[in-house]
């Protein structure tokens, strides 16, 4: 049995690691906005109904239940009311 050396060993450790983060599905593949956690309010944004947790393109986001995004509201550089109109339709 061959021995790796301390730094062998990480540098094959970190690569797993990298390896696994990048086979995942696309976020295109995935859509995970589970629309049932947020409802459409008469004024055009979304209200969070559920605990909810959303991976957008890598950007982890787990607003509170009862935060309101108002149209064109952004979280975190991204803009919540348009992902959710894209995703969860004007219902």
């Amino acid at each position: 049995m061959t021995r790796l050396s301390g730094k062998a060993a990480c540098s094959m450790v970190v690569g797993a690691i990298l390896l696994g983060l990048s086979a995942g599905p696309s976020l295109a593949q995935r859509d995970l906005v589970p629309c049932s956690a947020f409802s459409r309010n008469t004024s055009g944004g979304w209200t969070v109904r559920a605990p909810v947790m959303l991976d957008l393109g890598g950007t982890l986001l787990a607003p509170t239940v009862g935060t309101t995004f108002a149209a064109g509201s952004t979280m975190r550089g991204i803009e919540m009311s348009d992902v959710l109109d894209r995703n969860c339709g004007n219902r």
